[in-house]
């Protein structure tokens, strides 16, 4: 067998979780193997001290200056109610806005000449949108292709975003849906 594996056996061993066979496995190979008798000592050290170290307990008034310390569940409402209305007027605005310029401007779209050239317009817009994103791509795959590690760290970052979006959510967002 491997060091790891011996390594393995020795947790399971502190844990209180090896059987018989693998604890007669652990202690011939730590006869013979002074390195995992080094780290069999070490560990058995530690895990003596980690035993007699007596358990932490919070203050009497933790409970009561932590909850103290939390933000204000209807002040947190309110603001979530405000940026929702400002979500809502930021997109009813805009919409407000095309139907007086459509009003202003409808003499002059009704001419055939306006719609053909707005037409050509929208076109020309999608045709350099296209060049650009094609350019866009293709430098981006010569960019992984030379360096591939970097598709490696981008993937990476976006786990590591994820997540912390996931617990930003759990303790943030829904505090009392946490479970302990």
């Amino acid at each position: 067998m491997e060091h790891e594996t011996f390594f393995t056996l020795m947790m399971d061993a502190l844990d209180g979780e090896l059987a018989e066979d693998g604890r007669a496995e652990l202690e011939s190979h730590l006869r013979a193997c002074p390195r995992c008798l080094r780290e069999w000592q070490a560990l058995s050290t530690i895990d003596a001290l980690f035993r007699q170290t007596p358990a932490l307990r919070p203050a009497t008034d933790f409970v009561q200056r932590t909850i103290a310390l939390l933000p204000d569940r209807r002040l947190r409402l309110w603001t979530m109610g405000v940026m929702y209305l400002f979500l809502l007027l930021s997109g009813i605005i805009p919409l407000l806005i095309g139907a007086i310029v459509y009003t202003l401007l409808r003499p002059a779209f009704s001419q055939p000449t306006v719609w053909e050239s707005l037409l050509q317009s929208v076109e020309k817009i999608f045709q350099v949108m296209g060049t650009v994103l094609n350019a866009l791509f293709i430098s981006a795959g010569e960019f992984i292709g030379q360096n591939p590690a970097a598709l490696g760290w981008l993937l990476v970052m976006i786990g590591i975003v994820s997540l912390w979006g996931g617990v930003f959510r759990q303790a943030v967002i829904q505090p009392g849906q946490i479970s302990s």
